[in-house]
């Protein structure tokens, strides 16, 4: 259950998006306020606002008036989205109780299966990239202050060792960042993704081949995963920001 102060946030970030034009991250955002607390008048006002599906809007509408039967705005915009019939039928009910019907669910745009793969796999390795980095880092103290030279001198093999677990480290904190930017659907999120398959991909098969002997299982994999995670982020393209502002949207 999220706290009211995580509830604003996400309003606050979901407004901020629609007046930005970002209405799929918009309506992300203000969906999440609305699945919390069903009540927020301010949050259905900007789902109608982001939403461009005709049902969407009216349960926006619906909803408004639910939560508050005196918002006369909403009441004639909601005309627009009845036929002749329901107008009559509308136009007869004398008021609508602010508590009898229950808030209906918007349709949300789920994120595609793909984009929740990428950002698991990013998630998964980054995890085992960053603990490997720090257990690294920790076995490389222990075993450097018990050497007789520390800390007068350190070897050339030493020094390496410490630099491929600060290598891991940071790319276990670059995977979560590129794995929170995924799931939020952030364009930096989806390049970021394919600029680290990409370096995967040349760089795992080129160190599983120039090895004495070449390691081919591992080139296998590196090759096959990395190219399986950019073929997956390029085809989770359309979760992200990238549809063009409703013509029909107003904005404050």
């Amino acid at each position: 259950m999220a706290t009211r102060r995580e509830i604003d946030q996400w309003l606050e970030e979901g407004i901020l998006a629609a007046k930005a034009g970002q209405n799929q991250q918009a309506r992300f955002r203000l969906l999440d306020v609305v699945e919390q607390d069903q009540t927020n008048e301010t949050a259905w006002y900007w789902l109608y606002q982001v939403f461009d599906r005709r049902d969407d809007r009216r349960i926006c509408l619906e909803n408004l008036l639910t939560i508050n039967p005196d918002n006369e705005w909403a009441r004639q915009e909601l005309l627009n989205y009845l036929d002749p019939a329901e107008v009559a039928r509308y136009r007869a009910a004398a008021s609508h109780s602010a508590d009898s019907p229950p808030v209906k669910g918007a349709t949300s745009t789920a994120r595609p299966i793909t984009l929740k793969l990428v950002s698991a796999f990013w998630a998964g390795i980054s995890i085992i990239f960053l603990g490997g980095g720090i257990i690294a880092i920790g076995e490389w103290f222990i075993s450097t202050l018990r050497s007789r030279s520390f800390p007068y001198y350190i070897s050339a093999l030493q020094g390496f060792e410490l630099l491929v677990a600060i290598m891991f480290v940071v790319a276990g904190i670059i995977g979560l960042v590129v794995a929170t930017g995924l799931f939020a659907q952030s364009m930096a999120g989806f390049y970021g993704s394919l600029l680290l398959a990409l370096s995967l991909l040349l760089i795992g098969p080129t160190v599983s081949l120039i090895a004495d002997p070449p390691n081919y299982l591992v080139l296998v994999c590196t090759g096959g995963i990395s190219g399986m995670i950019v073929m997956l982020t390029l085809a989770s393209h359309p979760g992200f920001n990238n549809i063009p502002q409703d013509n029909d949207q107003s904005s404050n």
